[in-house]
């Protein structure tokens, strides 16, 4: 099988005419105005036209002194040889034509002559010389919506009035919070309800400044709302949709600490990885909850929780939705377990955080629900 010979440059340039003595002049190398494709333009020539989008164009001003100026004929224009930059210029070793042959590709077969060729690519690294650099793109093109647009958002303009900052109306306990806060401009014209219910923790927070206004205001408001009862009696819940940052996990452990002083000394913490138990430990003693115990129920046998093997009569039991699944080899489950420590009179809290992880638990329509719903 024939081999390929030695490639010629990698930009291909014409053919010089027949009468022309000594080697050809190079070429001047553009990228067309166009469709960007990179093209070689003949010694001589200013004007030419794109092979590929067919757009009549000249030389730029700074190329023109490296072409010698023989203009062709008045409203004719020589066209450009094209130059594909994602492929490789390879002379037929039969026919010498020029074949554009892609990247990676070892065999083909020449469309001129028909002949099986072969891509020797260790010869390839040793005649081919080093890429050249590209020539540094143009200056982008300034946006003068975008600067405007910008602008009134720095100004405050149209745009930036979609958020306005947060601060609680109507609780003023606590220092600010260390974090800018923002709601929606719509949000901001609805009022929040009167705060009615009294913290037995507030002299505590305020003395050690533990907890900022919004996290106060979000206790204060949690609480007010467990006071309540749904129409089967239950109490009423609370979803704390506080954005990262915020701190729901110091919130909660206030309102932790706050039933604590409310004799509800058994807690249920639901996460969505074991390690967040230290974070929940972090918290409480932040909160100044330091007396509050965390178990993390991972640890922990299967046995009654309030036994005196296991020895919890009280504090939180921090564990994840995984758990709730889980059993032994004896058939006996967490859930059971949990249920059993709680006991028939339970009052206090269960915390689901991260609560989206508790999907499933109302499926759609003709799905059943997963274990853990």
């Amino acid at each position: 099988m024939p081999q390929p010979s030695l490639p010629p440059p990698p930009l291909a340039q014409q053919p010089p005419p027949a009468s022309a003595a000594g080697p050809p002049a190079p070429g001047v190398q553009v990228r067309c105005a166009g469709c960007r494709m990179i093209l070689t333009v003949g010694p001589g020539v200013t004007e030419f036209v794109c092979p590929t989008c067919q757009l009549p164009q000249m030389l730029p001003p700074e190329l023109m002194t490296r072409a010698r100026i023989n203009n062709p004929p008045p409203n004719q224009s020589v066209p450009a040889h094209g130059i594909d930059p994602t492929k490789i210029q390879l002379p037929c070793a039969n026919c010498k034509a020029i074949l554009n042959v892609p990247y990676g590709l070892a065999r083909f077969s020449c469309p001129q002559c028909g002949v099986d060729l072969a891509v020797d690519l260790n010869k390839m690294k040793q005649l081919f010389p080093p890429p050249q650099p590209r020539p540094p793109l143009p200056p982008e093109e300034v946006n003068e919506v975008a600067i405007e647009v910008e602008r009134e958002e720095d100004e405050g303009g149209p745009v930036g009035e979609t958020f306005t900052d947060y601060r609680p109306p109507k609780l003023s306990i606590g220092l600010p919070h260390p974090d800018p806060v923002v709601e929606t401009s719509s949000l901001s014209a609805v009022q929040p309800p009167e705060p009615t219910y009294d913290l037995r923790i507030k002299d505590d927070l305020e003395s050690s400044k533990a907890l900022s206004c919004l996290q106060i205001e979000t206790l204060v408001y949690a609480c007010q709302r467990h006071l309540q009862h749904l129409p089967s009696s239950t109490r009423a819940g609370f979803f704390v949709g506080d954005g990262a940052g915020v701190g729901k996990g110091r919130t909660i452990a206030g309102l932790i600490w706050e039933n604590w002083h409310h004799a509800r000394r058994k807690a249920l913490w639901i996460s969505v990885g074991s390690d967040l138990k230290f974070d929940a430990r972090r918290d409480l003693d932040d909160v100044g909850a330091a007396s509050i115990e965390v178990h993390a129920l991972n640890k922990l046998p299967y046995s009654k929780l309030d036994s005196k093997s296991v020895g919890i009569n009280q504090g939180v039991v921090f564990l994840t939705y995984s758990s709730l699944i889980a059993s032994s080899e004896k058939g006996r489950s967490r859930l059971q377990q949990l249920v059993q420590w709680c006991g028939s009179g339970f009052d206090g809290l269960i915390i689901f955080d991260e609560c989206h992880k508790a999907k499933n638990l109302v499926p759609e329509a003709g799905s059943q629900p997963t274990r853990t719903g």
